[in-house]
């Protein structure tokens, strides 16, 4: 009897023994053996730790099973037939490439925060790291990333996934604005991740929530109105699948099911559905609708654009100027996205701009380990310019209209990222036995004490030299681009943006 039990798990790999049990009622044996001869072999399989299942049903494999694709396809076939909040919560993480900021982890497995007799997100995301399932990636503690630990499911480079919440968050600025003047939520209430704490409604966290006062969902309660709401989630990564409108739907209904919740509305937004996510969409009650529904096709084609630059941080040398002017051109008319979408681009804006004058392989966006502290440096740009100059690595700090560069960034540059860098690269055999010069570029002014502070610094130093621009430099740097593009882009979007005019007034 226990040599079938383990059989069978050979055949037909891990399951529940509720799966298992079926399996043997298929082959002839009554419900009652089954469940008797699963029991008595119990010496022959391991059962999965940590993790409940309906019906008191129990995952079991064999040892040398564990950790397999057939280990995993197991796990997430119990999970979709009698695990339903993990289920979920694979299909949301898998929607965005295998990872997401764990801060916004509780909007992606779509679990309540807190609700009595349901898994809360925080508690899911605690036992799928026990199994092995998901894994926290806390190099930077300030800014944490949950991930597929097993090498079986999907790992997006971090520079994609940066990029799509990027755009997610500048289509975010737009759906909000666009709500706000189809009089769908109240002006001033409006939340959206990032830029506000994650939105919740009734205990569960979108992309944007609002209070709705429009008819269909506000209520008289006594002398005042009681708001409804708007909750919309945002995906710009791929198409929306069948799986991710389902758990949509679920999050709605459990945000719905207390008696004394308001009506709520629900947006899902995307690049593209496939046909099935959109038919379940309609059919369940959901607006669901693309980027170029609401906007039009350029301003979908130039979020696509962007994510698709900001993640090829390995190929810059080939990138078009011009295509980055008309990608910044397009985004920055929608109100709030300016600023985040500035900074985020201008090391490939100032990279772009040196290889341009000097020639030279460049690349942008790198993260490096030092391979005896562990310690992870970003390098915003490196060009590895030609005739045997020394590689120029650099800093790159975008500030907004009227901001300066502080004493504490230029001194944290100086004695901390610069000998990190240093270190990293003197590692690196592609750049065994070359010079390093280090530079710190900023639109901005700098702050009268890192200024001061900056002329005290010695800059020719053993095996490496530092200097600086601060807007004025840069500016007078750049005349010497031959991309007319490039010069368009600092001219129109760093030097005399109107709020930069503005500020340099007020200085």
């Amino acid at each position: 009897m226990a040599s079938n039990v383990k059989s069978l798990l050979k055949q037909s790999g891990p399951c529940l023994t509720s799966e298992l049990a079926r399996r043997m009622v298929e082959l002839g044996a009554s419900e009652a053996a089954a469940r008797q001869r699963i029991t008595r072999a119990q010496s022959e399989y391991t059962r999965l730790a940590g993790v409940r299942f309906a019906k008191n049903a129990r995952f079991i494999y064999l040892e040398d099973q564990y950790g397999s694709t057939e280990f995993w396809r197991g796990l997430e076939n119990a999970f979709k037939t009698s695990g339903t909040a993990y289920w979920h919560t694979i299909v949301g993480l898998t929607a965005r490439g295998g990872g997401c900021p764990r801060s916004l982890f509780p909007r992606v497995c779509g679990a309540p925060i807190a609700r009595k007799r349901q898994l809360s997100p925080d508690r899911i995301l605690e036992r799928l790291i026990a199994i092995q399932l998901l894994e926290v990636d806390d190099q930077d503690p300030e800014n944490e990333v949950v991930r597929f630990h097993p090498l079986h499911y999907p790992r997006a480079p971090e520079a994609e996934l940066q990029a799509t919440m990027l755009a997610e968050h500048i289509a975010l600025q737009a759906i909000g604005d666009w709500l706000k003047k189809l009089g769908f939520g109240s002006y001033g209430k409006f939340k959206v991740r990032e830029s506000d704490e994650l939105p919740i409604v009734s205990g569960i966290a979108w992309d944007l929530s609002a209070p709705s006062y429009l008819r269909p969902l506000a209520q008289k309660s006594g002398e005042s109105i009681r708001p409804g709401f708007v909750v919309c989630d945002i995906n710009l990564r791929g198409a929306i699948s069948e799986g991710e409108v389902s758990q949509f739907v679920r999050k709605h209904t459990f945000a719905s099911a207390p008696m004394n919740v308001a009506p709520i509305m629900p947006f899902l937004i995307g690049d593209v559905f496939t046909q099935d996510a959109f038919n379940l969409a309609r059919q369940s009650g959901v607006v669901s609708a693309t980027i170029a529904d609401l906007f039009g096709t350029m301003t979908a084609k130039a979020l696509r654009d962007l994510i698709s630059l900001l993640s090829n941080s390995g190929a810059t040398a080939a990138m078009n100027p011009q295509h980055l002017l008309d990608v910044l051109n397009s985004l920055t008319r929608i109100e709030g996205a300016a600023n985040n979408l500035r900074g985020a681009v201008f090391e490939l804006v100032a990279g772009s701009l040196a290889k341009d004058i000097e020639g030279g392989y460049l690349l942008t966006g790198l993260k490096r380990y030092e391979p005896y502290s562990g310690r992870r440096a970003e390098i915003d740009a490196i060009l590895d310019r030609p005739n045997d100059a020394p590689v120029l690595i650099l800093e790159c700090k975008s500030k907004i209209p009227g901001a300066q560069v502080s004493l504490s960034e230029v001194q944290h540059w100086l004695d901390d990222r610069v000998p990190l860098i240093l270190a990293i690269l003197s590692n690196d055999q592609r750049y065994a036995e070359r010079r390093f010069h280090f530079e710190f570029w900023s639109n901005g002014p700098f702050h009268p004490d890192a200024g001061a502070w900056l002329d005290t610094q010695t800059k020719a130093r053993e095996g490496y030299s530092v200097d600086w621009k601060d807007g004025e430099l840069l500016r007078t740097y750049s005349r010497n681009a031959k991309s007319n593009s490039i010069r368009d882009i600092l001219k129109d979007h760093y030097f005399l943006h109107p709020l930069a005019k503005l500020a340099k007034k007020a200085i």
